[in-house]
């Protein structure tokens, strides 16, 4: 079996924004919207891949906001 060095794994904690969509059953914009509410910054990993990362925890924050929007003060990340 050859490995096709051009397609490059994704990390294991993180999922596309793509999937994020798919999964929570959303489109682009509303997540884009619910990652700025909880000001998130999505992240990218391969030079190749232009494909834009959240993190699992992320992923979850943003379910919660879908599920309960009165949550969002409590799922923001405050700064230190």
């Amino acid at each position: 079996m050859e490995h096709d060095s051009k397609i490059l794994p994704d990390p294991p904690e993180f999922v596309r924004l793509k999937e994020a969509e798919a999964e929570l059953g959303i489109t682009r914009v509303t997540l884009r919207r619910y990652l700025k509410q909880l000001v998130i910054s999505p992240r990218a990993f391969h030079i190749r891949d232009r494909s834009l990362y959240i993190s699992r925890e992320e992923l979850e924050r943003v379910r919660q906001l879908k599920q309960n929007p009165a949550l969002l003060e409590h799922l923001r990340l405050r700064p230190p």
